[in-house]
């Protein structure tokens, strides 16, 4: 019987739905829907030396693509075993934000004889996924995942796998099935962060943010409009500027500010884009609190070198990873355990970049 060969390209699937089967599939299930032999999915999936036609090959490969399939070394000999093995992915490592997560969720685990691998997808929902493949051939016991851009698919494969998850800080669309979250309330970090400076007596207050794809971050913004509007302000056109996640984006951000017109600035991301926006200040001969008040969103290690120190909305990390930890502990032992989802409140940290005025 002649093969009927499947073009490449047809390998290129975004937001590909799993099978509906809440089973892990098997190397059985991928030779079925494959159209071989066990064999040759093998030989195919553990990359022997053999010749195969390559159309065989690359239909073995869409098949396990298809089904989600993840090649498990160890199934057959660890299968209904825990191997001590919990995971953390986390989209900014370099952001201590995670970090501090990471550290709190580490020492949670530990205490219960756990060993944490952390990994690091870089916003890279790819990458994100090429991680998750080598974490679940592992046989990890359980996963707190924060998805890349808040993309579901990584969500909905451990799912599939049958793999506890806890999900971090990045909220999923609608469509996606409810899973376990823990994150903190990003509407009240904009809001408050506004309310101090209009308290300080601010009016002509701007906003710069990351315009990103990542539903909750938003609420960041909403929070500052709704604390505006709250006190019967408006902002004017140009004094809220999103733009991307980096130390150019915050430069650009700040250049399009009209500083002629405001008396204070919320930045809402401390991470790079906060360096870029604190670059420009300088290099513009602009000085905090004196010509502009600032309340920066997050605690970066350098937040009180800074002289006048900056007036920080503190994130609670230490609490989210623990709370997260501790969920995941407890699904562990009751895979049917399910808790409200957790957000927990910000708090204001004071420092010397608010200039109260009449």
């Amino acid at each position: 019987m002649r093969e009927t060969p499947i073009p490449a390209r047809k390998r290129v699937m975004k937001n590909r739905p799993l099978a509906d089967s809440d089973k892990t599939p098997t190397i059985k299930e991928v030779a079925k829907r494959a159209r071989t032999s066990i064999a040759t999915v093998s030989y195919v999936l553990n990359n022997k030396d053999r010749y195969l036609r390559p159309e065989l090959r690359e239909r073995v490969l869409l098949a396990a693509e298809e089904l989600g399939y993840v090649k498990n070394a160890m199934a057959s000999s660890l299968k209904g075993q825990r191997r001590g093995i919990l995971a953390v992915l986390v989209p900014q490592f370099g952001n201590n934000f995670f970090t501090r997560i990471c550290v709190e969720v580490e020492a949670i685990a530990q205490r219960a004889g756990f060993v944490v691998t952390i990994c690091n997808s870089d916003e890279n929902p790819a990458q994100e996924r090429s991680i998750l493949d080598r974490l679940l051939a592992q046989r990890i016991d359980g996963c707190i995942l924060s998805p890349a851009l808040s993309r579901s698919e990584t969500a909905i494969l451990l799912e599939r796998h049958q793999v506890p998850c806890i999900i971090l800080e990045r909220t999923l669309d609608a469509a996606t099935p409810d899973f376990d979250f823990v994150g903190h309330d990003n509407f009240q970090s904009g809001y408050l962060a506004t309310r101090k400076l209009i308290e300080a007596g601010h009016r002509r207050i701007a906003f710069i943010g990351w315009d990103s794809p990542i539903p909750n971050i938003h609420d960041r913004k909403n929070g500052y409009l709704a604390a505006m509007g709250d006190c019967g302000l408006t902002p004017s056109d140009g004094w809220l500027h999103l733009d991307e996640l980096t130390v150019e984006g915050g430069r650009r951000a700040a250049e399009r500010l009209p500083f002629s017109e405001i008396t204070a600035l919320v930045i809402a991301h401390h991470h790079e884009m906060a360096k870029g926006t604190l670059l420009t200040l300088q290099e513009r001969g602009i000085s905090w609190p004196r010509d502009l008040s600032l309340v920066l969103i997050g605690t970066p290690e350098w937040h009180d070198l800074l002289r006048p120190s900056l007036a920080c909305i503190q994130r609670p990390e230490e609490e989210m990873g623990r709370a997260a930890a501790t969920l995941l502990l407890k699904k562990l032992h009751d895979p049917r355990h399910r808790e409200p989802r957790s957000i927990l409140p910000v708090t204001f940290l004071e420092g010397g970049s608010i200039r109260s005025i009449s």
